[in-house]
């Protein structure tokens, strides 16, 4: 099996390629970071029987790319990821044809069972369709959530919510890890997508800037 994974977060790239690699299905594994690497494989007429793609690659005409590449490896399976457990966004890319949808901050051992589901020719679909629509987060601790929506529209996902409050309740990264049951790895993306979200360089910022946004009771 020839596998393309296309992402331009480095952490998350190299951990989930790893895992690839234990697979004994697999005979080729290419790594891109941006749109325009996937188009020159193809048009280098290389081909793929599954492909990992990063929603964020895609930028905002995420829909037209990714089917595109439809059209550019029409032998391939495509799986989308994103850092989005909105259920809208899931139900989307299934429509426009995509056999599987890995929210990439998951816990690892969720990740994992789908690429076992997905590499074996299944349809991977993330308990976030499979059981509704997601509660709101209540959590325990001084802070509250109160809401998940930035100024800017932007979403917070439950769990990077959840990552937020533990980080206004004086956690390190370790003891985050132990209370959410996922790895320190984990709770790292998690903060670097809450630093990106919120357009801060650090922990303690964060937890400023969403009690001044509103996202977080102070």
């Amino acid at each position: 099996m020839k596998i393309l994974v296309a992402d331009n977060h480095t952490l998350f790239r190299e951990g989930f390629s790893r895992q690839l690699q234990r697979f004994e299905a697999l005979k080729e594994l290419q790594e891109v970071t941006d749109y325009s690497s996937m188009s020159a494989l193809a048009d280098q007429k290389r081909t793929f029987d599954l492909i990992f793609v990063d929603r964020d690659i895609l930028g905002t005409e995420w829909k037209e790319k990714f089917q595109s590449l439809k059209t550019i490896f029409p032998e391939a399976r495509l799986v989308m990821m994103s850092e989005s457990e909105e259920q809208q966004d899931i139900l989307d890319a299934f429509s426009l044809g995509a056999v599987g949808y890995i929210t990439k901050l998951s816990p690892d051992s969720l990740i994992i069972n789908a690429l076992h589901l997905i590499v074996d020719g299944n349809l991977y679909v993330p308990p976030a369709v499979l059981k509704g629509l997601k509660k709101p987060a209540r959590l325990s601790g001084e802070g509250k959530i109160l809401t998940h929506t930035l100024p800017n529209g932007k979403n917070l996902t439950y769990r990077q919510s959840e990552v937020l409050q533990h980080l206004s309740n004086g956690l390190s990264n370790k003891q985050i890890a132990y209370e959410m049951n996922v790895s320190e790895a984990t709770v790292k993306l998690h903060i670097n997508a809450l630093l990106r979200h919120l357009h801060v360089e650090n922990r303690t910022k964060a937890v400023v800037t969403a009690q001044r946004l509103g996202i977080l009771e102070a």
